[in-house]
Formats: C-alpha cells, structure tokens, sequence
C-alpha cells in the first residue's frame, strides 16, 4: 500500500529561504497521522519576533487540532485563525501539491511525496526522527516518565516566581466564605484574582481526582460570592482513554467555562497571561509562614 508524506515547516527568514520543520503529516487510504515538535517550537522563541512567534503556535495548534487523531476540539478564541480548509482537503494529495506550490506565508507544506509502505506508527516515527526532530521518540518516553508536578515546576514556576505565590495555600481568613484551607500551585491577582492548579488526570483515582476539582471549585465559589471574579487555571495532560471514568472527568473540566484547562506542554499560555495583566501575589507576605 502506498502511503505520503509532507513536512510543515516554519519560515525564519523567506527572503533568504531560511526555514525550520516542526511537524509531519503521513497518509495513506485508510490513515492520517501527524505530530509536531513542541521542543523545536519552543527553540523558535528566541529566534522569531513575538508575534510571529504566537501566530505560528496557533498555527500549529490548529493544525494538530485539525489533524491529530485525539478528536480533541479546541474552541478557545486564540485559537481561531482559519487554515482555509477542512481535514478532509488536508488528507489529498492534490492539496498538499498546491500548498506546497503556492503557499507563503509563516508556515509551508514540502511538495507531497509518495513512498511504498504503509501508514504504521513505526513508519512516522523513523521519517519523523530523519525530516523533524530526531530525539521525537526518546522525549515521549521521557515525557511519560516525568511526573506532571515535576515537569509544570520546572517548566512554569522559575517563569512566574516573582509575579505569583508558589504552593501557597489559602485561608478561610484570606478569603471569607472558603469552608476549608485550600492549597493552590499559583496565586495572583491583578484586576481579578487568578489561580492555577496542576492535576494529574491520569494518576489519580476517580473520587481523589473529583476531590481535587471540587476543591478548586470551592474556592473559586467563595471568590465569586463577593462579586469577586477571576481567571482560574487547570494544568494537565489528557488522559488515556481506557481510563474512562478520569477521562470522562477531564472532558468535563476542558468544557467548564469556569475553569481554563491548559495542557502541559502549553503553560507559556499561563506565563503570558500573567506578564501580560501585571499579575502580583494574591498572598501579602504577611500571611506567608
């Protein structure tokens, strides 16, 4: 059976044809797979101009919305660009040529090109590590490994410690009408108060995963009953789908308008926000022990 590939690349500097791949679409009949490198993403940085960079974040953001196999549907106004098309144009050959020809703009397509083996998780793996990012499948590993608490802290933290409080937790004397003291990753207020917290989807059990919500919950009811909005965080990973009952549960929470759900490996998305609004520590440092 014989299968296709393109390369999604980023333009550095078109004028001098500079370009960086960051993703890779394989396709066959009956398969369509693609994934990006949010490590190469990352890199881009420190090498783009801001709004460049956040219009190729979106970008790739849509695109694995669109194409990835997850199903997941991202409504979130930033994430509104419009690609100029449906899945479905993304899965022909024809339309990747003509994209590959015509397009100019942040993001480029490679012509499409045609090899005789079909779709399989080790064949996008092995064009994957030669034409994307080579050290792709070792991080997934690693990234499995690493615990979320882990990975957020050393990813967000050392970019928010001077604007939030840390691991702080909230009294009932802080915030009157909190039935008991609640312990939060991240603590500001600006405008709003604003609060993130980590939760791991995936390794806790059904009713201790509730408790968690339930308490962010709590806490977010005793800011609002004096008229007292916010902007209130969820960092997580989504989890397997044989683990229904936490999966079921992470659907509900990625749906609340209450809470914003910010997966993992987009808590720059949280660091923004909080540059972006002035946010300062929610807690004075006199009710800090």
């Amino acid at each position: 059976m014989s299968s296709f590939y393109s390369i999604v690349y980023v333009n550095i500097r078109p004028a001098l044809g500079e370009r960086v791949s960051i993703a890779l679409l394989l396709r066959d009949e009956q398969n369509l797979l693609f994934h990006q490198a949010p490590e190469k993403l990352e890199a881009l940085k420190t090498i783009l101009p801001s709004e460049a960079y956040n219009l190729a974040r979106t970008l790739i953001k849509n695109l694995d919305s669109l194409l990835s196999d997850s199903g997941i549907e991202d409504t979130r106004s930033e994430y509104q660009i419009n690609l100029g098309s449906d899945k479905q144009a993304f899965t022909e050959k024809s339309y990747l040529s003509y994209l590959s020809a015509y397009g100019n703009n942040l993001l480029t397509f490679s012509e499409p090109r045609t090899i005789d083996i079909p779709t399989t998780q080790e064949t996008f793996t092995r064009l994957f590590q030669k034409y994307v990012h080579t050290g792709w499948e070792s991080s997934q590993r690693q990234s499995t490994r690493t615990s979320l608490v882990k990975y957020v802290r050393e990813m967000l933290y050392p970019k928010v410690k001077d604007r939030v409080n840390l691991d702080a937790v909230i009294t009932t004397e802080m915030v009157p009408g909190l039935v008991a003291p609640t312990k939060v990753n991240l603590a500001g207020r600006n405008e709003v108060n604003m609060i993130g917290q980590i939760v791991d989807f995936e390794k806790k059990k059904p009713g201790s995963l509730a408790d968690d919500i339930n308490r962010v919950l709590a806490l977010v009811r005793a800011f609002e009953e004096k008229n007292d909005k916010g902007k209130y965080f969820i960092i997580g990973r989504e989890p397997k789908k044989e683990l229904s009952e936490q999966h079921a549960i992470w659907e509900n929470v990625r749906d609340l308008p209450t809470l914003d759900f910010v997966a993992d490996t987009e808590t720059d998305r949280i660091g923004e926000y909080i540059e972006e609004h002035n946010v300062q520590p929610l807690i004075p440092v006199s009710f800090e022990s």
